[in-house]
């Protein structure tokens, strides 16, 4: 499922994601402020900076903070996809 987002200045978007979602900037530049699930309450959330064409690969799933002056991204959830992977690899082994 794909999503597309614009964040205009000091516009906030808050949410969860799933391991294996993609951030991409389409255009200016994405403060992006994440916390793995597991260490929200023991880490400092970790800052970086998306200018556009690039991606962030969320490796495990968490609270993210996005922010940006007229930023364009879109947010790709995959794990529908690598779920119905799973399911059809599954299948295919007991060929």
């Amino acid at each position: 499922m794909e999503k597309q987002h614009v964040l205009r200045k000091g516009q906030v978007l808050r949410g969860y994601l799933r391991a294996g979602t993609q951030i991409l900037v389409q255009r200016g530049k994405l403060h992006l402020q994440y916390t793995p699930h597991y260490m929200g309450e023991l880490l400092l959330p970790q800052n970086r900076v998306l200018l556009e064409g690039e991606f962030e690969l969320i490796e495990e799933a968490g609270w993210v903070s996005l922010a940006g002056d007229g930023v364009e991204i879109h947010i790709i959830d995959t794990s529908s996809v690598r779920r119905w992977a799973w399911k059809i690899q599954a299948l295919l082994a007991g060929f």
